[in-house]
């Protein structure tokens, strides 16, 4: 008979709690640092400037009659183009200055409505009521070649 000691502890299946632990620590450590490090990276190291560049939209001007208005996009920039009564142009940001929500032209009324939560504009994008804090911002015009050019 041997005296060798019998080891009466149950094999091993896999990571201890101290094991989980630890990495569960370190995963958390981890996403603690990256969420420190790229917010600082992208201050420190800002996108290159590439400078400005000039985007038009081109629209053909007998495709809205007089009294009318539509939002065209070009880019992923929506613009609400008006065409007044006295057949002039006006192109202003299509995007609400409250919360972001693409307005649109109320021909009857004769006004720009936000339909998220009830703002509205004059025609020249000032603000008459609901909750934008600033007036819509507004785009040069011009006649190019028989096309209306709307530079953003």
């Amino acid at each position: 008979m041997t005296d060798e000691p019998k080891d009466h502890a149950p094999a091993s299946t896999g990571p201890s709690r101290r094991d989980l632990l630890e990495s569960a620590l370190g995963a958390g450590a981890a996403v603690w640092a990256a969420g420190i490090a790229v917010p600082t990276g992208m201050y420190l190291w800002p996108a290159a400037a590439s400078g400005p560049t000039k985007k038009y939209i081109e629209v053909d001007p007998a495709s809205m009659p007089p009294g009318t208005g539509r939002v065209v996009s070009e880019g992923g920039k929506p613009v609400l183009l008006l065409r007044q009564k006295n057949g002039e142009f006006r192109a202003l940001s299509a995007v609400c200055t409250h919360l972001g929500c693409i307005v649109h032209w109320n021909a009857d009324q004769q006004q720009i409505q936000c339909p998220c939560h009830a703002g509205t504009f004059t025609p020249e994008g000032a603000v008459v009521s609901g909750p934008p804090p600033r007036p819509l911002a507004s785009y040069p015009t011009q006649m190019v070649a028989g096309k209306l050019r709307i530079t953003i």
